[in-house]
């Protein structure tokens, strides 16, 4: 079911539901903040499956640096973590992340 939900969100969902989405992805532990240590968690999962993969190889702090750039870019407030309303404040701000929502759009 979970599944289901989320294939209709990225498929069907508005940019908003889209965001929402991600954001309750990297909140782990649901308490509505993305902190430092839930990104660097998430982070190093991405980066331990596709890190051996890559060239060049990256380096051993990569994961500590984009979670740095992450928050550099993200809490606008610099409270050291991250809001929903940040996070989608943020990501409509970056034309990158708005054409990545749009990947799914076509498929079905």
């Amino acid at each position: 079911q979970d599944f289901v939900m989320a294939l209709s969100i990225l498929l069907r969902g508005t940019v908003h539901e889209k965001l929402r989405w991600t954001f309750n992805l990297y909140d782990i532990n649901k308490d509505g903040y993305i902190n430092k240590e839930e990104m660097m968690d998430i982070v190093k999962a991405i980066y331990d499956m596709m890190g051996k993969y890559t060239y060049p190889v990256l380096k051993e702090d990569a994961p500590r640096q984009h979670v740095e750039v992450f928050f550099q870019k993200m809490d606008k407030n610099k409270d050291g973590v991250v809001t929903l309303d940040e996070f989608i404040e943020s990501c409509q701000e970056d034309d990158n992340i708005m054409r990545s929502l749009q990947l799914f759009e076509n498929v079905m």
